[in-house]
């Protein structure tokens, strides 16, 4: 068919593309195309393809409805699809309706029971299930339960829709900089930490995690030599934003440890903020506040694409942390309200002391 030589072609295009933003334009083209000749099987492939690309995005725009469209199609067409297709992204999106503070507790719920009952009847183990449960329990700093559910986690088997070891120690690492306890959070991930083994983000997200932690300790050397680290593996991040949370947090550590630096940190990475997804944005947003609370007037060079861009490059400070303290209190309130807890705000209060 003819639709089909368009739809290669727009994927020949899309190949030879660097940047997420154009290459996802033009997988939502493909896809309008397949939608258009009632194509389920491939609408569903590119929706897939969607999702993984804008995984490398700070955003979730068009990945929850394209899943959503992925689960209708396989309830109506049971005899085309394999559920297995997709289950390793429906635990990326578990991660994204986390994030959007739009999303009721309830439905969450919901959503990971029905995850859950997946994985069941395709034979899998519930490893996966208590990794998400684990993370909600982080999210909501509900440490004991999140000790709970790795406990749980480490009692079921592996298999194919686990996660690799390197982020499942990363979750571990997390746990124990939490409780305090530095010297085991190192011993626990030195395996992971000294790159023994990797995966995507993995260790530059735990570096990160570390640097927010031993800087929060007052432990500022040792917070400094896992900024080199992280450092390092950012360099290599040209094209993908998702990590802007994780960037929040070397930005907050220069803002104490070096504030020359911070301000051309700032610089850099504003932009990758731009559409995040709530929790990113609250991340950044409550992080950049002991920067900008300074005031007076600076002149900086920042991506065009940021709303409060000025084509003079001088800003007003106070300005700007108005607008991120907004954006920071905003967030807080809708997700402390969303999780019958005061966790959010009191993480912002912190930062505004």
């Amino acid at each position: 068919m003819e639709y089909n030589l368009q739809v290669q072609k727009l994927l020949l295009k899309r190949d030879a593309l660097s940047s997420p933003n154009d290459r996802i334009a033009l997988l939502k083209q493909a896809i309008n195309l397949t939608d258009v000749n009632s194509d389920p099987e491939w609408g569903f492939e590119l929706r897939l393809e969607l999702i993984r690309e804008e995984k490398g995005t700070s955003r979730c725009n068009d990945s929850l409805p394209a899943f959503t469209w992925i689960l209708d199609a396989f309830e109506k067409y049971p005899e085309i699809f394999d559920e297995s297709d997709f289950l390793w992204e429906y635990k990326w999106m578990l991660g994204s309706v986390r994030r959007n503070s739009s999303i009721p507790m309830e439905q969450i719920d919901l959503i990971a029971e029905d995850f859950k009952m997946r994985l069941q009847r395709n034979g899998y183990s519930l490893r996966p299930y208590y990794t998400v449960k684990a993370h909600m329990a982080l999210f909501l700093s509900q440490l004991d339960d999140a000790k709970k559910y790795l406990e749980l986690r480490n009692a079921e088997s592996r298999d194919e829709m686990s996660n690799c070891r390197a982020c499942e120690l990363d979750d571990d690492v997390e746990l124990e900089l939490r409780l305090g306890n530095f010297d085991k959070a190192l011993n626990v991930g030195k395996e992971m930490l000294e790159k023994k083994v990797v995966c995507g983000h993995m260790p530059f997200v735990c570096y990160c995690s570390c640097v927010k932690y031993f800087h929060r300790a007052g432990n500022m050397d040792k917070a400094h030599e896992f900024f080199n680290k992280a450092i390092k593996d950012l360099s290599e991040l040209e094209y993908d934003t998702s990590p802007v949370s994780d960037v929040a947090k070397m930005l907050r550590f220069l803002i104490d440890y070096d504030r020359n630096k911070a301000w051309a940190f700032f610089e850099q990475y504003a932009h990758w903020n731009i559409g995040s997804e709530d929790f990113l944005d609250y991340e950044f947003s409550k992080s950049v506040l002991p920067l900008l609370a300074e005031g007076g007037e600076k002149t900086l060079t920042v991506n065009s694409a940021v709303e409060w861009y000025r084509a003079d490059n001088l800003y007003d400070l106070q300005y700007l942390y108005n607008y991120y303290y907004t954006r920071a209190k905003n967030l807080a309130d809708r997700f402390d309200r969303r999780n019958g807890s005061d966790v959010f705000n009191k993480q912002l209060e912190e930062e505004i002391i």
